[in-house]
């Protein structure tokens, strides 16, 4: 049994189905965002905090 069978559940019909497509992705697009803005922050750290400091290669 899974957790979303509800036993006698029908299809869903093409409104619903239409419905959820045209809400569009946002959940994903923000967690895609979410993720960039983290990597860019772990960048850039590393770049001011590690790089810089250490100065030019000689």
């Amino acid at each position: 049994m899974e957790a979303n069978d509800t036993g006698s559940a029908a299809p869903p019909t093409d409104e619903e189905v239409e419905r959820v497509v045209a809400a569009g992705p946002h959940g994903a697009i923000a967690v895609a965002g979410v993720a960039t803005l983290i990597v860019m922050a772990i960048w850039f750290g590393f770049y001011f905090l590690v790089f810089l400091p250490r100065g030019v290669v000689h």
